[in-house]
């Protein structure tokens, strides 16, 4: 009972994007937010004022660092430069770029590594599999799945949206193993406003080099 109880509270916390814009678009809250457009900085508001009020968090600790770890930074860090090429993003305006770069990596480390993991952490701790030395739980597989269909707010179920999934997934295993091993979400947040970063750069060359074909 416990363990389910668990999971719906974290099911909640996955799709409280959607459920916080839903409200927004409907009350008319924010003069032009017809479409959801600041739905992100509510969000984001409403998840910092939880954050002193919720124990057992990884939000504002300090990262426990070892020379392993120094070596698991560095590997995806360099890697991000590659596998970003491919994400498949295309954030478009300055205004959605900064948000997809900065905004929403923040607050969607601190929900699913900050709050989720920890939260399953309770009850789904048992390690599965081994990366690069570092455990990867049942806790951590089960945040990473849930961060994964989490995009499904941001984005429509096609090829593209799988894509998205499938990339937030794998990353979603990394950031929770790091999480757990460091007791602290700053390491995944540096990795994933680098992921972004990177993805918005790419598609960004690669919009601009396709005007200039035309």
């Amino acid at each position: 009972m416990f363990q389910i109880a668990i999971i719906m509270l974290a099911v909640l916390l996955t799709f409280s994007y959607g459920m916080i814009k839903g409200i927004v678009t409907k009350i008319s809250i924010i003069p032009g937010n017809t479409d959801g457009k600041y739905t992100i900085y509510i969000w984001g508001t409403m998840v910092f004022a939880t954050t002193f009020f919720i124990k057992d968090k990884l939000v504002y600790q300090l990262p426990v660092v070892d020379k392993r770890m120094i070596y698991v930074f560095f590997t995806i860090f360099i890697a991000n430069m590659f596998i970003a090429k491919y994400a498949g993003y295309k954030p478009i305006g300055r205004f959605n770029i900064i948000n997809f770069v900065i905004f929403y990596p923040i607050v969607e480390e601190v929900i699913f590594r900050g709050y989720i993991l920890p939260l399953l952490n309770k009850s789904f701790q048992y390690t599965f599999i081994e990366i690069a030395y570092l455990p990867v739980s049942i806790s951590v597989i089960i945040s990473a799945f849930l961060f994964s269909i989490a995009h499904l707010q941001y984005y429509k179920l096609n090829k593209w949206s799988i894509r998205y999934m499938s990339f937030a997934f794998i990353g979603g295993i990394l950031f929770g193993a790091i999480a757990n091993y460091t007791q602290s979400i700053l390491i995944p947040l540096l990795l994933h406003i680098e992921f972004n970063f990177l993805a918005a750069y790419y598609s960004s060359n690669y919009q601009k080099v396709s005007m200039q074909e035309k």
